[in-house]
């Protein structure tokens, strides 16, 4: 399969259209972790790379894809925040009943994260060319985003209703707080061990 970004952007307009069956063929997929972990590194840099020029914008609204700190600290944080949900929606589809493989989840959700990156480019351009409706494009992206990840579900999990699947993202969500909140926790408590007295 070829990837330059004709194919990968007609691969996003099929994912769009028809997220189940994205998922079904990334799904069969057989490639290493290694370079699954690879590929969601690079789409996380790229995509904080894009937010970043995003926010030199002068006069830009205040767009749903806000991080915070400098492109190193966002990157960090997006990208433990996107492993972090990637292992709970692994293990909780299991939970759940789901059929997932921790290597399906991995690409799916760096699938995911490529259509993401998609979106904020959308994005990204609607502030330069109409920034009065940037922040529609923004809401409209989210919603296609759930679109695509609750159909990526399902057939991950091999779920038979997208109920099933907003379930475990409803379920995940929590357990991403729980998780995220327990390795703020070790960092601040590690953090002040360490700190000056």
């Amino acid at each position: 399969m070829r990837f330059d970004l004709p194919t990968i952007l007609t691969l996003i307009g099929q994912s769009l259209r028809d997220p189940a069956n994205m998922a079904d063929q990334i799904t069969r997929l057989r490639v290493p972790h290694s370079v699954g972990w690879m590929m969601l590194a690079l789409v996380t840099i790229l995509t904080v790379m894009l937010v970043t020029a995003e926010r030199m914008i002068p006069g830009r609204p205040e767009m749903l894809s806000n991080l915070g700190g400098s492109p190193f600290v966002d990157a960090l944080f997006m990208g433990s925040m996107t492993v972090v949900f990637i292992f709970v929606l692994y293990y909780a589809g299991l939970a759940m009943g789901g059929k997932g493989s921790f290597g399906g989840t991995l690409l799916v959700m760096t699938w995911f994260q490529t259509i993401v990156l998609f979106l904020v480019v959308i994005q990204f351009f609607a502030v330069l060319i109409a920034p009065a409706v940037a922040t529609l494009v923004s809401l409209v992206g989210f919603g296609l985003q759930i679109w695509c990840l609750l159909h990526f579900l399902n057939v991950l999990h091999g779920f038979d209703s997208l109920g099933k699947a907003f379930g475990l993202f409803a379920v995940s969500i929590i357990g991403f707080v729980f998780g995220l909140s327990f390795i703020l926790l070790l960092v601040g408590g590690a953090a002040f061990v360490g700190g000056p007295v």
